[in-house]
């Protein structure tokens, strides 16, 4: 089930909120099992059989908290070995495989395995409590329906945003919602709702039309359709989820951070880094880099913690060398930009920053886009951004008109949104709305008449849709 489904939105939803808020708010426990039981329900509409995988690591995590906390090293490494072996056993077992057969020149058959769906994300939470618990940083929770709630609540369990148990352990024990954050909550869902449904599926199209053509008709024009399609798709598509969690969360009483902060705004890759999938970002810089030592420990071992730590965070997005090319390629330029390019692009003008980090940008997102264990089929990709094979068909025509004409406006639409252009347009309509602010009653209403409009739309957009994934539950 996902969040920009008719089921989810005029089912699952209201049905869970009436059950919620039909408990007092006295009964904080009550209300609480309730959310649990539903963020079972959610996940096992999608995944009934790895509900158990999930209830075994809370349960393991229960049981072994005691101890975590008395800071028993032995029983807080078989912690997080028993935490880590279900993501590394259905994420990483074909991928090592693979790599034995080719370089061992063996024959081992694969093992026949559906991945469960936000693996990496949940499994990552759940390292965070215990990691914290056995530092100190946090109490044990001596309830086991409550830690249930933190690993399964169903905003943020599919893909986040990885939320950390300290940001959220008082209000596991309180119900502190009230009308200002309810309202607040619903016009970020619908935000982000609307960055889903009316601009990722739709932008989706083209990038499904293009990379599935035979690769050797795909011109340099169409490929760069295909990376700038795939670069605006995937934010909204993202922070589009991250937006609903945030408004999910808020509706229930819990605040979730900020996973995006406007990133095709940066103007070096370092900023873009601070800007994108910032838990994600605080997960790695916080358990792996900080505790690798850091820039603490000399230049040469500053460079290797973060060829380290971007070889990771590659894996971690998907068992194949294109993500860990796309991490290098990542480390390299964060490397660079550490070194000396940064303080040039301090000293640059702003557009010329820009459109650095958009180009490189792009040029990431296509490493990013192609699911590939082959070197070579990877390389071509990138290379055609920049070498026109003969045999390609001219631009347009290697698209398909169809997804090309009905789409392309949407393309246009996230372009703008999610550049300095857009940012600018928003500057200038908050300077033309300022004095109709003054009128309180009226600016609230159009306010109000604005969200249940695209509410509105999104709905007009989602029936008889049949594209309707999100990019990131693969990871």
């Amino acid at each position: 089930m996902v969040f920009s489904s008719l089921t989810f939105l005029f089912l699952f939803l209201p049905v869970c909120l009436l059950t919620y808020f039909l408990i007092p708010a006295k009964y904080v426990l009550a209300r609480k099992y309730v959310l649990t039981a539903f963020s079972i329900v959610f996940y096992a509409c999608g995944e009934p059989v790895y509900v158990f995988l999930i209830a075994a690591s809370v349960s393991i995590t229960y049981f072994l908290s005691k101890q975590i906390e008395k800071k028993n090293k032995y029983v807080f490494i078989l912690a997080l070995i028993l935490i880590l072996f279900p993501l590394g056993f259905f994420k990483y077992s074909n991928f090592v495989i693979d790599n034995i057969n080719k370089f061992a020149h063996l024959n081992i058959s694969h093992i026949s395995l559906v991945m469960p769906i936000g693996i990496s994300f949940y499994t990552f939470q759940i390292l965070t409590y215990v990691i914290d618990l056995y530092k100190g940083q946090v109490r044990r929770q001596n309830n086991i329906g409550l830690l249930t709630l933190y690993i399964f609540f169903f905003p943020q369990l599919i893909a986040g945003p990885i939320v950390k148990y300290v940001d959220i352990e008082q209000a596991l024990g309180t119900s502190n919602e009230d009308w200002d954050k309810i309202k607040e909550g619903t016009k970020r869902f619908l935000v982000g709702l609307s960055k889903k449904v009316i601009i990722a599926n739709q932008i989706g199209y083209i990038v499904d039309s293009i990379t599935g053509m035979d690769f050797s008709r795909v011109s340099t024009q169409t490929m760069w359709l295909a990376s700038i399609s795939f670069t605006i798709q995937l934010y909204f598509d993202f922070s589009g989820y991250s937006d609903m969690a945030i408004g999910l969360g808020k509706i229930f009483g819990f605040e979730f951070k900020e996973n995006f902060n406007s990133p095709y705004l940066s103007l070096s890759v370092s900023d873009f880094w601070r800007r994108w999938h910032i838990s994600m970002g605080s997960f790695f810089r916080e358990y792996i880099y900080i505790p690798l030592g850091g820039n603490r420990k000399g230049k040469l071992r500053w460079i290797i913690n973060i060829l380290i730590v971007w070889a990771v965070t590659g894996l971690w997005h998907g068992a194949n060398w294109s993500f860990v090319a796309w991490g290098l390629y990542y480390a390299f330029l964060l490397i660079l930009e550490k070194v000396f390019l940064g303080k040039i692009l301090k000293n640059i003008p702003k557009f010329i920053s820009w459109v650095y980090t958009f180009f490189l940008t792009i040029v990431g997102w296509t490493l990013f886009m192609w699911d590939t264990n082959s070197p070579r089929y990877l390389i071509s990709r990138v290379l055609r951004l920049f070498t026109q094979e003969k045999s390609a068909f001219p631009f347009p025509f290697t698209v398909s008109m169809l997804e090309l004409d009905a789409n392309i406006i949407y393309l246009l639409l996230g372009f703008i949104i999610a550049t300095p252009i857009g940012s600018w347009i928003a500057s200038q309509i908050k300077k033309l709305m300022k004095p109709c602010i003054t009128n309180s009653n009226w600016y609230c209403f159009v306010h109000d008449m604005v969200f249940v409009s695209l509410f509105v739309i999104c709905i007009v957009f989602l029936v008889g849709e049949t594209f309707n994934p999100f990019i990131y539950f693969r990871f």
